[in-house]
């Protein structure tokens, strides 16, 4: 998955994420990444993953890559407005620990080029072989 970031802030902006959802297209899906001072607890994953399959959020999943906490989903509505109040509840009292945010939103898959040229590379080889063997 290839993602491209939308928005970014620190906590002080926080209230700032749900406006730039409209960003992220009907049935694309969306990454919330929130980095923290400390790793987050297992429970806290486990409960947000919990709370957002209990609200229907699309295709939700939630991980961690110390000291991140990540949320993506499929947008088949505005769910950061759902995502954010879990989260808030969640995290109420390691609110402190939020330290920057940053919002992604799927985009997609680049070719790489690599690849690419070998295969022109190895088709004009073949096209040579078989000119080379019609004389």
């Amino acid at each position: 998955m290839a993602w491209e970031e939308i928005a970014s802030g620190s906590l002080m902006n926080a209230a700032e994420i749900e406006r730039h959802e409209a960003r992220i297209a009907e049935g694309q899906r969306g990454l919330l990444e929130l980095s923290l001072r400390t790793p987050v607890p297992d429970w806290v994953v486990i409960q947000l993953q919990s709370r957002l399959n209990q609200v229907g959020v699309g295709e939700a999943k939630v991980s961690t890559g110390s000291p991140l906490l990540r949320v993506s989903w499929r947008k088949g509505m505005s769910w950061l407005a759902v995502i954010i109040p879990i989260i808030i509840a969640l995290l109420a009292v390691l609110a402190i620990l939020i330290v920057g945010w940053k919002l992604f939103k799927e985009i997609a898959a680049v070719i790489p080029q690599v690849p690419l040229s070998i295969g022109l590379i190895l088709a004009l080889v073949l096209g040579i072989m078989v000119l080379a063997r019609r004389k």
